[in-house]
């Protein structure tokens, strides 16, 4: 597997990866990372951007985590920030990773909900053909499935107990039930704005200067 890592801002200090949603990539983040000091790197995970497909198996998230973590291991240290999927996957990774996150940022977007907390048997799966096109797009068709992953709310507070912090941007839409946890944890706080300033918010959080 190749995985695309984009350097979107140079500069010194503690750096920041970004992880973009489901369908999406790299070049989604416009002009926020500006507002952070430090250098900006996001990620095209797999089955994204210009990152590889997978071969011969479905995606499901510790997969794409997975993808994180090899960027972690590569930009070292770093403050995370993930949109809808990515917020999941991030969390997963700052919990597992807690001693190389200062904090993470949680973003709303696409496939932030995933299937729920609870096995759907009843949703379709969609047509084997329609997952299964090889047609090189902006996103493999296969990613699909993770619009459907379970996601229990006990298991995410469990992953996130060992965060140092944890900020939940809220814009008065519902949020699934792993967030909603996630944002009763100590460790958590709620900000409103975009995300620029909850970067900024970020910053000031995990006194990044």
């Amino acid at each position: 597997m190749g995985l695309e890592l984009h350097e979107l801002k140079g500069g010194e200090g503690h750096p920041l990866l970004l992880v973009h949603a489901l369908f999406g990539s790299s070049a989604d983040w416009a002009e926020a990372p500006a507002a952070w000091p430090g250098a900006v790197c996001a990620l095209d995970m797999s089955g994204h951007g210009r990152s590889d497909w997978v071969r011969g198996g479905a995606y499901y998230p510790e997969l794409l985590a997975a993808d994180i973590d090899a960027a972690l291991a590569h930009v070292g240290p770093v403050c995370l920030a993930g949109a809808g999927f990515g917020a999941y996957a991030s969390l997963l990774v700052a919990g597992a990773r807690h001693d190389l996150v200062r904090g993470v940022l949680l973003l709303p977007g696409t496939g932030l909900a995933g299937g729920g907390p609870q096995p759907d048997f009843a949703t379709p799966s969609g047509r084997p053909d329609e997952l299964a096109a090889d047609t090189r797009g902006p996103f493999d068709p296969m990613v699909r499935t993770l619009e459907r992953d379970v996601r229990p709310p006990e298991f995410a507070v469990a992953v996130a107990r060992p965060i140092r912090r944890i900020l939940l941007l809220e814009d008065g839409d519902p949020r699934p039930p792993w967030w909603e946890a996630v944002r009763a944890l100590p460790a958590s706080e709620h900000i409103e704005g975009d995300v620029r300033s909850a970067l900024l918010h970020l910053r000031a959080a995990t006194s990044i200067v």
